[in-house]
Parts: structure tokens; C-alpha cells; sequence
């Protein structure tokens, strides 16, 4: 038993380490969040802790602290593998299974609705041109369905990121008159809120399609439907920033867990 516990912790410290160097990285391409600082900040404590533990524990306020906080850490994995599983769910809810799942669903017009991210001197960065890209699949072989891209304008960035994603669908051959823009959103509960009020304004249908990455998807279908509407996700690939997902993925938990603590307080 001692020598499975010896290796356990060498395996805990291994990942740690992994996933530190993956936090850092990030960082050093100027993506920093909430997800790598604190990722970061918890790796290292818990490096530190199995380290530690053999000679502090000898020292009882020491060892009272370290059982506390190993007691912390292991109830916020299993809170955030409990949060992975939703996040997990909402990428499963796609418009097919709609369709088998209940009477309107994916079968009726739908609202295509793309998060917006970052754009690069206009042009849509990798993560956003996988969305706009999943969104143009989607709107090719539906051609009943319309489009709302929405994203305000970054302090470094030229333009409304709404404005780049319409200029990259019409280049991809979607109709001008199939995109709504929504033009000042700076995070995505105000993507939602913005574009369910242009849905209101034009009579859009309120069956949405969320396009994002498959772990923010979740976060914008609930997000959309605290504004009456009926979610759906279309998870974007994320081929090209597979090495950023560690600290995308601890961002979501963090974020998703915001909004719970504000709707309880609300």
C-alpha cells in the first residue's frame, strides 16, 4: 500500500509539473487568464504539498494546515469533475440529437449564434476561424437557418470582432442577408443577451445554435436559455489550440462557477 501511495504521488507530481509548463507556455504567448494564473498557483501548492508533507507534518500546526488544504484540493477535483461533466453534456447536445430528442428542436429554422474571440488585425484568429468554419458547414447545408456573430471590439483590437467574422462569411459565400451582427458584447453572457434581444427585434427563430469550442459550449447554451431560448451546441474543433486547453478548460470551470454562485444570489 505504502509503495502505490509513494507512486501515486510521483504521478500527482509528474502532472503538476505538465501541466505548469503548459500554464507557463500559454502565458508566454500573452493568453493569460483566470484558468492558467490560478492552474499555476494550485499546481505548484500541490507539488509543494507532497513534497513537504514527510517534514511538516511533524510540526502539528503544519500538519493541521497541510491535511486541511490536501482535504480542500480533493473536494474542489471532485467539484471540478462533477463541472467537466456538464461542460461534457453540452457539447453532446447538438442540433441532431434535438431532432430525436423532441418535437422541434433542429427540425424547425434555427439561429446560428458564433461566440466571438479574438481577431488579429481583422482577420480571424485560429480559434475564431474554427468556429466561423463550423459555422459555415452548418449554414451551407442549412440554408433555411441565419446567423448572429457577436463580439465587441478588444482594447487590441481595430475593429468589433462581430465586424471580422461577417467580413470571413461573406467571403465564405454566406449571404449577407443571412448575418446579424451584435457588435459590443465583451463576454458571453453579454453575447447572449445582446443577440436574444436581436432576435427579438427581427423575429429571428429562438431555436439557437451555440458555435463555440466544446467546452464553452455548455456556458452559452445556459447562457442563452436564461434568455428564453432553446440551446442547441455546435462544438467548434480545437485542433489548433489543443496545447491552450488546460488553461481554457480550468477558465471554464472557474467561469461556470461564477455564474452559478451569481445566480444564487440573484
Amino acid at each position: 500500500m505504502k509503495k502505490l501511495l509513494i507512486v501515486l504521488k510521483f504521478i500527482v507530481i509528474a502532472v503538476c509539473i505538465l501541466l505548469t509548463c503548459t500554464f507557463l507556455f500559454t502565458m508566454s504567448c500573452n493568453i493569460v487568464n483566470a484558468g492558467n494564473v490560478i492552474g499555476t498557483i494550485i499546481c505548484l501548492f500541490v507539488i509543494s504539498l507532497l513534497l513537504l508533507y514527510e517534514k511538516l507534518k511533524k510540526i502539528k500546526p503544519m500538519r493541521i494546515f497541510m491535511n486541511a488544504s490536501a482535504a480542500v484540493l480533493v473536494i474542489g477535483f471532485v467539484y471540478s469533475a462533477i463541472v467537466s461533466l456538464f461542460m461534457v453534456s453540452g457539447m453532446l447536445n447538438t442540433p441532431d440529437k434535438a431532432v430525436q430528442s423532441s418535437t422541434g428542436g433542429a427540425s424547425e429554422q434555427q439561429t446560428v449564434i458564433v461566440l466571438g474571440c479574438k481577431a488579429n488585425n481583422g482577420y480571424p484568429s485560429l480559434m475564431l476561424k474554427a468556429r466561423l468554419d463550423k459555422a459555415v458547414e452548418y449554414l451551407r447545408e442549412n440554408p433555411q437557418a441565419v446567423c448572429i456573430v457577436t463580439g465587441g471590439q478588444g482594447g487590441d483590437e481595430i475593429e468589433p470582432e462581430a465586424v471580422s467574422m461577417h467580413r470571413y462569411l461573406i467571403t465564405q459565400g454566406i449571404d449577407d442577408g443571412r448575418i446579424y451582427k451584435e457588435e459590443k458584447s465583451c463576454n458571453t453572457e453579454e453575447n447572449l443577451l445582446y443577440s436574444a434581444e436581436i432576435i427579438e427585434k427581427c423575429g429571428l427563430p429562438k431555436n439557437v445554435i451555440i458555435v463555440s469550442e466544446f467546452y464553452h459550449v455548455y456556458r452559452g447554451a445556459r447562457n442563452a436559455e436564461k434568455q428564453g431560448l432553446s440551446a442547441t451546441a455546435l462544438p467548434a474543433p480545437s485542433t489548433y489550440t489543443l496545447w491552450a486547453m488546460p488553461s481554457y478548460w480550468v477558465r471554464e470551470i472557474f467561469a461556470i462557477t461564477r455564474d452559478y454562485v451569481f445566480d444564487l444570489l440573484t
